[in-house]
């Protein structure tokens, strides 16, 4: 019995190390209720314990799958990054569980030499490996590589070698309740078999994650070639522009002074006034024609307001040709101050292309189906100097399921536009990545019926206004 208890609380020390990596990996703040989570940790200990008695070397298989269908049905993750996540804070729980030990010994030394009683020095032995887990787990975490979480999106291939590393502790940790290994040819099998399903789903998701990184790198460089082409017939439309231009300034350089010599004369002898009228209805015409022409000139180069960031403003062209082929009225207004703020809390500037893309085309594809379909994106500050941008549009209100599931797993209304929703999921991870909040209105009233806020106020809210209250 006393075995038993000692057993289920090792287990329960590693399910409260694996529970709250979790918590810590997937970006999720810790709330009182959270301290249920210990009984939960006990509970399947217990469990493990019980189910495992009589085939040990199903322990780790155990501690993780109870860990991952934990997980999953406690905090509504996706599949992939409930297993993802599960995975990594089960191999970190093990690895420490194996050095904890080690650390602890100069205490156990010390235990050994003043305490006799062999129960005493189970029980002793028992809680200063507990604490020593406990301690380590909180501290690991600490780091500042996994203080902020983790996020499969923005993946620089770290998460690989994490996940590699957790398979194999948990593979080593098998191989140990194995009693004889050279006897136990079908157990090897199995665990084969199951630790290349998990390196399948390794795979798999790294293999998710570059399409998505591919289709990014595919829209970026067609935005910058587009951009380039359109350059391009903007200097063709300048040099036609300006030879008009220069044309009709070679001939008013010689008829206006030539008119005012005229006008000269005529006030100088003239008797009548007709000459006069005459000469200044000329003046007039010929100005109204050069402001005509320069008005002409005006309308037809790029009117959106510049941010002077050559990203940014190209990735703002972009939108606006897209809104143009799709028969979509597009406006920016710009506070010029927001910008520099916004680029010095925004350190890499795909980051911020990315969610301006991932929201403008969202907004296009809201706004293409409507008549008169209007889009507007503002860059402004509040009044302590936050940086934050809108996005305006009169397109439907979001779906129900789309908001209750937003930053949560991805989910689209737009397959048939060839939505995936994993845009979305992105935009989230960059908010966290920022710390910044998300605001959607649906209250609007006049031109726009929603508008989506993206604040950089390091408080990582999430607000959403229904019309409906």
């Amino acid at each position: 019995m006393l075995q038993d208890i000692i057993t289920i609380t090792k287990y329960s020390a590693l399910f409260i190390c694996s529970i709250y990596g979790f918590l810590k990996l997937s970006k999720i703040k810790l709330k009182w209720i959270n301290l249920l989570d210990i009984l939960i940790a006990v509970v399947l200990a217990a469990a493990l314990h019980y189910a495992t008695k009589r085939v040990r070397f199903l322990v780790p298989i155990g501690f993780l799958l109870f860990t991952c269908l934990y997980s999953l049905a406690r905090y509504r993750k996706t599949a992939l990054v409930t297993i993802t996540n599960g995975t990594i804070a089960c191999g970190f729980s093990i690895v420490i569980m194996v050095i904890a030990p080690i650390l602890s010994i100069p205490f156990e030394f010390l235990m050994f030499r003043f305490i006799n009683n062999e129960i005493i020095k189970n029980i002793i032995t028992l809680c200063i490996l507990c604490i020593f887990q406990l301690l380590f787990i909180f501290l690991i975490y600490k780091i500042k590589r996994l203080k902020s979480g983790i996020s499969i999106q923005n993946n620089d291939g770290s998460i690989e070698i994490l996940l590699l590393i957790s398979i194999l502790s948990i593979f080593l940790m098998t191989l140990f309740y194995m009693d004889n290994l050279a006897n136990s040819p079908y157990n090897l099998i199995i665990l084969a078999i199951i630790f290349c399903g998990l390196a399948l789903i390794v795979w798999w998701k790294k293999h998710v994650t570059n399409n998505y990184l591919k289709q990014l790198h595919k829209r970026n460089i067609a935005i910058y070639e587009q951009r380039i082409e359109d350059y391009e017939k903007e200097r063709q439309d300048l040099l036609h522009q300006n030879n008009e231009l220069s044309t009709l300034i070679h001939r008013d350089n010689k008829l206006i002074p030539t008119m005012v010599l005229a006008v000269k004369e005529a006030i100088a002898t003239a008797k009548k006034s007709e000459k006069l009228d005459s000469i200044l209805t000329q003046l007039e015409e010929l100005s109204a024609e050069r402001k005509e022409a320069i008005e002409t000139y005006q309308t037809k180069s790029d009117n959106l307001p510049k941010t002077e960031i050559i990203a940014i403003d190209a990735a703002l062209h972009f939108i606006s040709t897209k809104a143009q082929q799709n028969h979509i009225d597009f406006n920016v207004d710009l506070v010029k101050d927001a910008i520099p703020p916004l680029i010095a809390d925004i350190k890499d500037m795909n980051d911020l292309l990315t969610i301006l893309n991932d929201l403008g085309e969202n907004a296009i594809i809201a706004t293409k189906s409507i008549e008169q379909g209007k889009i507007k994106i503002t860059f402004e500050q509040t009044d302590s100097g936050v940086p934050y941008f809108c996005f305006y549009d009169n397109g439907a209100p979001f779906d129900e399921k789309v908001i209750a599931n937003m930053g949560q797993k991805r989910i689209t209304t737009h397959k048939a536009e060839g939505g995936s929703g994993i845009g979305l999921m992105t935009l989230f991870d960059i908010l966290s990545k920022y710390n910044a909040s998300y605001c959607l209105d649906e209250t609007l009233s006049g031109d726009y019926t929603k508008c989506i806020q993206i604040i950089f106020d390091k408080q990582h809210n999430f607000n959403v206004k229904k019309a409906n209250g």
